[in-house]
């Protein structure tokens, strides 16, 4: 059973959707994924609970995981937002969009940049280079999942898990907006990304 098939089709959701959420598969189920957050909060605070760190969300994607990492790491840090995506009209390649970013001053800090999953890492190769321009001490990532495939000399010093190259969502990602807020994390059968 997927966890999937009780949810109710809403009205307005984009025609696809539901049918998606229905078909999909579950890579990780709620208690892998808690359990590989939990992995992760007790490395990043490890290493960072000494730095006054900034841990900074890549929007959208990265909310859920953010959320998720601040109730488990206790220690003095500040919290801020980038919104930076790939144009969402082409699905490999394709421009960012930055839209903006609310955050404490970087200057000689440490940086998290938390995001959802690694892909190509275009998104967050471009994020680090901006942190370090803003004249960030260092800058570190933590990513939920990684798709293993070709990345753009980037890698996450922080991994949840390893993931299929497949269209995911679940635990902040996304198919139309939809499903970030699922606990576990799905595939669909037959996607590639």
């Amino acid at each position: 059973m997927n966890g999937l098939a009780d949810i109710e089709i809403v009205a307005g959701m984009p025609q696809g959707v539901g049918h998606a959420f229905a078909k999909a598969d579950i890579v990780y189920n709620k208690e892998q994924v808690a359990a590989a957050i939990d992995r992760m909060a007790v490395a990043i605070t490890v290493a960072l609970q000494d730095q006054n760190p900034i841990i900074l969300s890549i929007m959208q994607g990265g909310l859920y995981l953010t959320g998720q990492l601040m109730q488990r790491m206790v220690f003095p840090l500040q919290q801020g937002y980038v919104d930076v995506s790939r144009s969402p009209d082409t699905e490999q390649g394709g421009d960012l969009i930055w839209r903006g970013a609310e955050h404490p001053p970087l200057q000689n800090r440490s940086v998290l940049l938390i995001d959802d999953f690694l892909g190509e890492g275009i998104t967050l190769a471009n994020a680090k280079k901006w942190a370090l321009e803003a004249g960030a001490g260092k800058v570190a990532i933590a990513v939920l999942a990684d798709k293993n495939i070709a990345h753009v000399e980037i890698k996450a010093d922080y991994l949840g898990l390893n993931c299929p190259d497949k269209l995911l969502f679940g635990c902040g990602m996304d198919i139309q907006g939809y499903g970030r807020n699922l606990p576990s994390i799905y595939a669909l059968p037959s996607s590639k990304k």
